[in-house]
């Protein structure tokens, strides 16, 4: 086999066992690090590919863990503003939004910002949470 196709092959083989995406700004497992009064996940995994961010998250209920769907949207910095993070909480077992997030990614390994809560109450809540990168 000639050089140059051997050197080929193996290239080709690299480039295909290499991963595909590079990590993305959110990619990872979030930990809650403080929250208003409300259910937000104490954790979350969560899974950015372009804008579209999606993840999984457990939240503290009454007397149990309750699992949580994340979906959202992620917006880079501009010169005028740092990344910007959309969230919407579900709960897994029926759809149900229990809370809308939006917020922003001041450093890599933060997001901060406001939340609205439904179900707690007839009239939606508002709070604050902050989570960091585990």
């Amino acid at each position: 086999m000639h050089f140059l196709s051997r050197g080929l092959i193996l290239a080709t083989l690299i480039a295909c066992t290499s991963p595909t995406a590079s990590p993305q700004p959110l990619d990872g497992v979030w930990n809650l690090q403080s929250a208003s009064p409300g259910n937000p996940p104490r954790t979350m995994t969560l899974t950015q590919r372009g804008s579209t961010i999606s993840g999984t998250g457990s939240a503290m209920g009454v007397d149990r863990v309750d699992p949580i769907a994340v979906s959202g949207t992620y917006s880079a910095a501009t010169p005028a503003s740092p990344p910007l993070v959309a969230l919407s909480f579900r709960a897994a077992d029926n759809g149900q939004l229990t809370a809308q997030f939006n917020g922003t990614l001041p450093v890599p390994d933060r997001i901060d910002g406001s939340v609205i809560y439904y179900g707690i109450t007839s009239v939606p809540q508002t709070g604050t949470l902050v989570f960091t990168r585990q």
